[in-house]
């Protein structure tokens, strides 16, 4: 009993919320007439012509179809209004962004073609020094002292660079966020072209550079075996090379009457003009530059002995006069000897004086360049003429005693930049100093 009135009072609830919901919209629906009613109440249009006046009735359902419309056109005219106006913008924004991919486009352009003029500069340099090389290598090979698997190729196979990991993809690559898979393919191409060239120059740089030091420790060998004989003949290097650089024109101007000649090995200056003067390239092109000024310079100095059998009879430096008895500097020494014993030039040259000289008697003064001067004096005969070439060894005269002489001797005389030297100490470095002339210290210096 109980249930059923609770079920009664719920229904009668439910019943009453449902009259209640209608009277609301009722209510709602009656209020929205009397605002169209009074908005919108029944018009007359009247419209005269000709003196006949006619109307038009607008109902309220008319009017109301009418603000509809005109509503729905002005909303329309709104969001179009909009619509063009954002995508005005849109299409600004998309303008913008094809700009700046064009600028991106050009400036990675731009790189590509920097680098790829860089490496191609790069790859000329290689190809000078590479011919430079080769020709060095081959001048030596020449010499015997080069051996045979000590070539570029040998040096490439046992010298490959060991580049750091990932060092070849930053050096020679441009990184840039593509708009499309086609661009980015395309330009990967291309970096994996340029990473690819970049790591064989670099390989080749390598091999170079291995090389270089190879025959930067050849030279040096020979330099030093060079330098330690000219400095027991009494010449320093050093002031040989000074000799040579202030007085270019000696060695114009000397006789080449020795055989001399090899390879024209040639290397642009411009190629290395910002090395360091600690790299490979810059070192070997300082070392073997000297070693050919040294050995041009070596080539016709006097070191033979003018005579073949003799004996000191006064050295070089301060001496009792054999006149006088009193202290006086002697510039030669004097090799006593038979009469009329061959006198012969100790290297080849231009006979610059010939012929009777105060003190000295008959007198003979050979030229050989480079700054190196040999004079012979008491000759009792003459047989050069003044500006005759000579060669080593060649006869010039015969021992005498014509001048301020006591007995048969030769006066023997060198003469380096002006300045007398002993020739006790060039006859003492003259086996090695012939070995040099003639190329056949190398070995001995680079084993």
């Amino acid at each position: 009993m109980r249930t059923l009135t609770r079920l009664g009072s719920k229904y009668g609830a439910n019943e009453q919320g449902q009259q209640t919901e209608e009277e609301t919209i009722r209510e709602f629906a009656k209020k929205l007439r009397e605002l169209s009613a009074r908005y919108f109440p029944e018009r007359q249009m009247y419209f005269r012509t000709n003196g006949v006046v006619r109307f038009v009735t607008l109902s309220e359902r008319t009017q109301l179809l009418i603000a509809a419309g005109l509503f729905g056109l002005a909303c329309w005219l709104v969001f179009a209004s909009v619509f063009v106006t954002m995508e005005s913008k849109i299409l600004a924004a998309k303008d913008a962004e094809v700009r700046e991919a064009l600028r991106q486009y050009e400036l990675m352009e731009q790189q590509f073609n920097t680098l790829k003029s860089d490496i191609e500069e790069t790859a000329r340099n290689l190809e000078q020094r590479q011919i430079y090389l080769q020709q060095l290598m081959e001048t030596e090979k020449a010499l015997g002292i080069l051996p045979m698997q000590e070539t570029l190729e040998g040096q490439g196979q046992e010298h490959d660079p060991q580049l750091p990991a990932g060092e070849e993809n930053t050096e020679q690559t441009i990184s840039f966020e593509f708009g499309s898979p086609h661009q980015e393919a395309e330009f990967a191409a291309r970096n994996e072209e340029l990473r690819d060239l970049s790591f064989n120059l670099k390989r080749l740089e390598q091999q170079q550079r291995n090389f270089a030091e190879v025959m930067i420790r050849k030279i040096a060998a020979k330099l030093d075996y060079i330098d330690k004989t000219l400095e027991k003949s009494g010449v320093p290097s050093d002031r040989l090379i000074e000799v040579i650089k202030d007085r270019p024109s000696l060695l114009a101007e000397a006789p080449v009457l020795s055989g001399q000649g090899g390879p024209l090995i040639v290397f642009s200056d411009h190629i290395d003009a910002e090395m360091l003067p600690d790299e490979p390239f810059a070192r070997l092109q300082a070392h073997y530059n000297r070693l050919i000024d040294l050995e041009a310079a070596i080539q016709n100095m006097p070191v033979t002995k003018p005579v073949r059998k003799y004996y000191i009879s006064s050295g070089f430096g301060v001496r009792k006069d054999p006149f006088k008895k009193t202290w006086a500097r002697h510039y030669g020494v004097d090799m006593a000897g038979w009469w009329k014993t061959p006198i012969y030039a100790t290297a080849a040259g231009v006979v610059t004086k010939a012929g009777r000289n105060g003190a000295y008697g008959n007198f003979i003064e050979i030229d050989h360049g480079n700054g190196f001067k040999s004079r012979y004096g008491h000759l009792s005969k003459i047989k050069v003429k003044r500006g005759q070439q000579v060669s080593m060894d060649q006869e010039i005269g015969l021992m005498g005693s014509t001048g301020r002489s006591t007995s048969p001797h030769l006066h023997y005389e060198i003469w380096f930049n002006g300045k007398a030297i002993n020739p006790l100490k060039l006859f003492k470095a003259a086996e090695d100093v012939l070995k040099i002339q003639r190329q056949d210290y190398d070995r001995r210096s680079t084993s």
